[in-house]
């Protein structure tokens, strides 16, 4: 409680008056009634429990688990502050908890890591976590996300650049918002972009592929490959791994890891036999660059060049990949090459690419299914006058499709991306709003500040 200058005693309870009034002894109390809670929805009878309770559970238990996670990183934060893991005779804190909770040691030392980071630098990330706003696995995206941001940034930058990502995070899950988030370094990079270039170099020398045959006869394949060579490879395989056209109303049944196994082997057999001719789809890699980075790769804050999963590219890779390559463009110019009218049925490779390149996942609400997956689908059907054009075609994963024309969904092209309205009038069902508007925005803020500056130490 505070007290006014009239003597008003107010309701206003301040941060340390609050923990003043929590007990020493809160800590274990408070998880001896977690425990006794958790004991309880054990207990549960869920076949009593209607689908509608069901769903909602669900969700707020997400929730909850997000909150009870910033209680566990707190604490671990504590512990590793006090050193609690070397007082009992563990090198570190990470390797007090893999011996004392048998977590995976790889896991242990980033927990330990989020948990300080939590505490200090990422204080809004912390707060989110703990108000169940992003889950666990986002607030471990967005350390690693800033981690790799230039060392030299202004705070006001980080900061920028930490609300971004968790503005984000509301909307993507973490594989998306890690996308998203490897767009952010390069486009605050300080100097030349060298040290993504130095990233892209170390990639590729670790590039390894090991084959091992078992006692049975199988072999086993690991390796790791560079984002480039990773691309090309799935470029290569997936035309080869797409399932094969029904035979006597028999769908393919084989699962993608089991397609792509025998697209390897086909792609071997046909170098082999010095099939360079044969009828297999063509593959090509497919890498966006705007227009102005094309123009000049190595301009401070310029959008980057990236591989079909956003991958950011170094200007000396994007350069180089630019000496032999195909442009495609995205908009239409005078002749319309997105754009061939009802001349044709079938989408044209130039319209499929841009659509694809456009959209990047399946078009569905939150669906993460990559755009190379799926299908290719007239919003104004062909039939009703329909054009095959750019601008009435989305990218659709096979169920999602099925279920747009079994069921009489609409879909619309607002801006770059489409909203599908449902048969029954009610509210549309519309994607993650677009993020590279609000990271131009970052990037316009740290030009404002770092240009004064510039123009100082010049002068």
């Amino acid at each position: 409680m505070t007290t006014d200058g009239a003597g008003t005693t107010t309701g206003v309870v301040t941060p340390v008056a609050v923990t003043a009034l929590v007990p020493a002894g809160a800590l274990a109390d408070g998880v001896t009634v977690l425990t006794a809670a958790v004991d309880v929805l054990l207990a549960v009878p869920l076949w009593q429990t209607p689908d509608a309770g069901i769903r909602e559970a669900v969700v707020e238990l997400e929730r909850q688990a997000a909150r009870l996670e910033a209680v566990r990183l707190r604490v671990l934060a504590a512990a590793d502050e006090r050193r609690v893991g070397t007082v009992a005779g563990a090198p570190s804190t990470a390797d007090w908890l893999v011996g004392a909770t048998t977590t995976r040691a790889e896991h242990a030392r980033r927990r330990v890591d989020l948990a300080v980071a939590l505490e200090a630098d990422l204080a809004a990330t912390g707060s989110a976590l703990a108000d169940g706003k992003v889950t666990g696995d986002q607030a471990g995206v967005v350390h690693t996300v800033m981690t790799r941001l230039p060392a030299a940034l202004d705070a006001a930058t980080r900061a920028d650049a930490e609300a971004f990502l968790l503005e984000q995070a509301v909307h993507l899950d973490p594989r998306r918002l890690a996308q998203v988030g490897r767009r952010l370094a390069p486009r605050l990079d300080v100097g030349t972009g060298d040290d993504l270039a130095w990233t892209e170099a170390g990639q590729e020398r670790r590039r390894q592929l090991r084959c091992t045959q078992t006692d049975d006869g199988t072999w086993l394949l690991s390796g790791q490959l560079d984002p480039v060579a990773g691309t090309t490879l799935m470029t290569a395989l997936e035309p080869l791994a797409a399932p094969r056209p029904a035979k006597d109303g028999a769908p393919d049944l084989r699962p993608h890891p089991r397609r792509l196994a025998d697209a390897l082997l086909q792609l071997c057999e046909g170098h082999l036999a010095g099939a360079t001719g044969t009828s297999a789809p063509r593959a090509r890699l497919v890498v966006t660059v705007p227009l102005a980075t094309l123009l000049d790769p190595a301009a401070p804050g310029a959008d980057p060049a990236t591989l079909p999963g956003g991958h950011p590219l170094s200007a000396e890779q994007t350069t180089l990949l630019a000496c032999d390559a195909h442009l495609v463009p995205v908009l239409m110019d005078d002749d319309r090459p997105l754009d061939v009218g009802r001349s044709v049925y079938s989408w044209p490779d130039k319209v499929r690419t841009a659509v694809r390149l456009r959209d990047r996942t399946c078009t569905w609400g939150r669906c993460t299914r990559p755009a190379e997956w799926g299908h290719i689908h007239h919003l104004t059907p062909w039939s009703k006058g329909g054009t095959t054009a750019e601008r009435n075609a989305a990218c659709l994963c096979g169920h999602h499709h099925r279920l747009v024309h079994r069921e009489g969904w609409r879909g619309e092209l607002i801006g770059a991306q489409v909203v599908w309205h449902p048969p029954d009038g009610g509210p549309p069902l519309r994607p993650p709003p677009p993020w590279t508007r609000a990271l131009d925005r970052v990037v316009d803020r740290w030009r404002a500040r770092t240009r004064p500056h510039a123009r100082r130490a010049a002068a």
